[in-house]
């Protein structure tokens, strides 16, 4: 059958059926013709039984022979499938009867037996009465055998049908797998040829048509890969190609670069992406994208699915602006920028995607460390004043529109020169990077605490009335107090004013309020320090502190208005034997007014409001024009011309960086002989910027300038500076000198003064002699200069000048202009 062609199999599963039914029906019948044969076979015995019985119980019946009639029954009841024998007479009399079970003794009607009847005859008789019927014998056969009889050979037909139909269906299945099997495996080959699968040959060991069928397939399939593997070849050889430039570009860029299948598995990364995520580009291979690429939630501090499956599955590109954490194999974190997007196939459908990412950590963090320096102080960490005054302007918007009532705290930390005197701006630093930690953690988390420049602080209290705000106000005074800052082995003790502004929707804008918060402040300071005062309309103090403020409004204006006036002062020797190699003065600066204005009067606030590096500025301008114009009137040999004068310099000029380079600029502009000025510098200053005051005068001690430490003594550390100060003059403090005839204590500061600045080789110079007796104890002491209204008043530098007052106007003027 093997080589059996197609429609032979088809034609032989189609009669098989047939051939079976027709065979089931023979079966079936000769079953039938053997149930009946069994049926007649014991119906004629029975029938025999009852006849023979007849013919051999006439004589017993004839006569009622009971005995006889008995004996012969049980004959017959011996014989098979008997179960009872009964004799009757014509009127229904059972003569006799016996059964094989007693519960068959008694008549009954009963469908599992047959019952037989033949007549019983008399056969000797008269002529009347031959064949006189004399009564009945009944024979009963049992169906029980012939019913075992009939189900045993229904069972053998039974089971001969189903053992036939178990055998066709076996001969059919393996005779339709004959015919399937080449006809699947035919379809399977041709589905795997349609997917590609051109190595796939079909086994051939049919015959006929189907055998050829398999041939054709499988000569197909070979011309199928060979034309593939040459065109494979062609394009494996433009893939390389294309592969190799992709590669080396892949692998110069700067940028990661993941790819993946279409189920999100890695199928390249480039060096870049292994350096950045730490992982092998072999180890990587073939595993999920989330498990390489992780990235991780600051906020929920926990890993999150890069969302992939936005390209995989629904082909969109995917670009973040911001940035995210990339968490690499050992636990390394770097901030990354990244996108991806789907890659396609010429008909779109989706292969994979990539990811593109590059390292932005340096860039987000100078970018935090800038957006952080934009609102913060960088040396304590704290809000910076524009940031303050930020929130400030909020809290009075919410006072004036929602009536809500807050507090604004001004403080500015006692004694903090101290610690810059003693141990330098690096411990000063240190202190406010410690206290403002410190004060953080006093404050409400509703609170906001700023650094507002130098030693003054700023806390804006919310939703706090003025007793709640005195409350918090004195807790940080008393904190600040028993705070103790230790700086190699020596503790300071600092304190506290503060000045406390309640703010209501009557509180006018973030200038008046900044305003009464320093003033209150400065009040204070004024009533003893380490104390609070809280601003209230019509304070006595606060009105002087106003005053203040109005002078720095004059200030201004004077600047703008030419108000200002320069004067001169002589320094003369106080011994015969000191003689100047030129005279000598001392620049002092004055405000126009109904009366002139000394420094004393509006230098504090100057200085506390940031104007004296722009009067500074005013004076040298002013001063350098003045000896060039003098000097182009007069020539170089007039007495003046060769006159050494001292101009003051604050300390807040010596801070400012760009000072320096406008002094040198204004020697080269006014052609001014740097051997004729002298620059005094005041030892507050020169301590609280004692880097740059060393810079400065370093610098134009190499131009030939020359220089004074002014006021000196006023200081706590003033013998520990001066060795790193190259001063040429010693300007002793006019506290001493003024009380040095009267207190020996000051007469003894005056004397040490003198001998240290002599034997470190400086002319020593006493400020504010104002008698002669002060002048002769002077003279004993060995002082070399003294300067004062008891020796020389005051005067118009224009005057010493003699320059016209029109001329000193028009310098005045290109002066203003200048500083503008």
């Amino acid at each position: 059958m093997k080589d059996w062609s197609l429609q032979k199999r088809v034609l032989f599963l189609a009669l098989a059926p047939l051939t079976v039914a027709v065979l089931l029906l023979a079966l079936q019948q000769f079953t039938n013709a053997r149930i009946q044969d069994l049926e007649q076979a014991l119906h004629d015995r029975g029938q025999t039984l009852a006849v023979r019985l007849a013919s051999t119980s006439e004589e017993a019946v004839a006569t009622r022979n009971r005995k006889k009639l008995e004996e012969l029954l049980e004959t017959v009841l011996k014989e098979k499938n008997v179960l009872s024998v009964t004799v009757t007479d014509m009127s229904g009399s059972i003569l006799a009867r016996v059964a094989a079970d007693e519960k068959d003794k008694a008549p009954v009607l009963d469908v599992t037996r047959y019952k037989f009847l033949a007549p019983v005859y008399r056969s000797e008789s008269t002529a009347a009465d031959s064949h006189r019927q004399l009564g009945w014998v009944s024979v009963s056969l049992s169906r029980a055998a012939l019913q075992t009889e009939q189900n045993r050979i229904l069972f053998q037909s039974l089971f001969m049908v189903v053992f036939g139909l178990g055998l066709t269906v076996v001969f059919a299945l393996r005779m339709a797998r004959a015919v399937t099997r080449p006809v699947l495996s035919l379809t399977r080959a041709v589905e795997k040829i349609k997917n590609g699968e051109l190595g796939h040959r079909v086994s051939t060991q049919s015959g006929g048509e189907v055998g050829r069928l398999e041939d054709g397939i499988n000569a197909m399939a070979a011309a199928l890969q060979e034309a593939r593997d040459n065109e494979k070849k062609r394009s494996e050889d433009a893939l390389f190609l294309e592969k190799v430039r992709a590669q080396v570009t892949l692998e110069s860029i700067g940028d990661g670069v993941i790819t993946t299948d279409a189920e999100g598995r890695i199928v390249y990364m480039n060096p870049v992406a292994e350096q950045f995520t730490e992982w092998k580009g072999d180890a990587a291979q073939g595993k999920p994208l989330s498990e390489v690429f992780k990235i991780f939630d600051e906020d929920s501090n926990r890993l999150e699915e890069y969302p992939i499956h936005y390209c995989l599955q629904e082909g969109r590109i995917i670009r973040h602006d911001s940035h995210h954490l990339l968490m690499s194999h050992d636990g390394g974190k770097i901030e990354i920028q990244d996108s991806a997007a789907p890659i396609r196939d010429r008909s779109g459908a989706i292969l994979g995607a990539v990811v593109v990412f590059h390292d932005v950590t340096e860039i987000q963090g100078m970018a935090r460390r800038m957006a952080f320096l934009a609102s913060h102080d960088p040396l304590t960490g704290l809000l910076n004043r524009r940031e303050f005054e930020t929130h400030l302007q909020q809290a009075l918007e919410t006072a004036q529109t929602s009536q809500r009532e807050h507090a604004l705290l001004y403080l500015d930390l006692d004694q903090f020169k101290i610690v810059n005197d003693t141990c330098g701006h690096i411990a000063g630093d240190e202190l406010l990077k410690q206290l403002a930690n410190h004060l953080q953690k006093e404050i409400r988390a509703s609170d906001v605490l700023a650094r507002l420049g130098g030693d003054e602080f700023g806390v804006v209290l919310e939703d706090c009335s003025v007793d709640k705000a005195k409350q918090i106000a004195d807790l940080l005074r008393q904190s600040v107090k028993d705070f103790r800052f230790l700086w190699e082995s020596r503790t300071f003790e600092i304190g506290v004013s503060i000045g406390l502004v309640p703010i209501s929707r009557d509180s006018g804008g973030i200038t008046e309020v900044l305003s009464a918060a320093d003033s209150a402040c400065y009040v204070a300071k004024d009533h003893g320090r380490n104390r609070i005062h809280i601003y209230q309309p019509g304070d006595r103090a606060m009105a002087q502190r106003r005053g203040e403020m109005q002078w720095v409004h004059r200030l201004r204006q004077g600047l703008e208005n030419n108000s200002f006036d320069l004067y001169c002062q002589a320094i003369v020797p106080v011994r015969e034997g000191n003689r100047p190699p030129s005279r000598f003065y001392e620049i002092l600066v004055r405000v126009q007014d109904e009366d002139l204005v000394l420094p004393a009067a509006f230098i504090p606030a100057a200085e506390r409001y940031h104007l004296m590096p722009s009067i500074d500025r005013w004076v040298i301008r002013s001063v350098f024009s003045m000896l060039e114009e003098y000097r182009s009137r007069s020539g170089e040999a007039d007495e003046h011309g060769a006159a050494h004068f001292a101009i003051n310099l604050s300390g807040q000029s010596l801070g400012d960086e760009k000072f320096l380079e406008f002094v040198m600029q204004q020697f080269a502009q006014h052609r001014i002989d740097p051997a004729s000025i002298c620059f005094e510098i005041t030892e507050t200053a020169a301590i609280a910027n004692l880097a740059r005051a060393r810079d400065f005068i370093a610098r134009f001690k190499s131009m030939g300038c020359q220089f004074a430490l002014d006021d000196f003594g006023s200081g706590l550390s003033s013998f520990g500076y001066l060795k790193s100060l190259s001063v040429d003059y010693l300007k002793i403090a006019g506290d001493f000198i003024e009380g040095m005839v009267e207190d020996p204590v000051d007469h003894a500061m005056v004397e040490a003064i003198n001998q240290i600045g002599h034997v470190m080789g400086l002319i020593t110079i006493a400020e504010s002699v104002e008698n002669f007796p002060i002048l002769d104890q002077l003279r004993d002491l060995g002082v070399d200069y003294a300067q004062g209204v008891g020796i020389d008043a005051p005067k118009p530098l224009h005057q010493l000048l003699q320059l016209p007052e029109g001329e000193w106007n028009a310098i005045r003027a290109r002066a203003k202009e200048a500083l503008s």
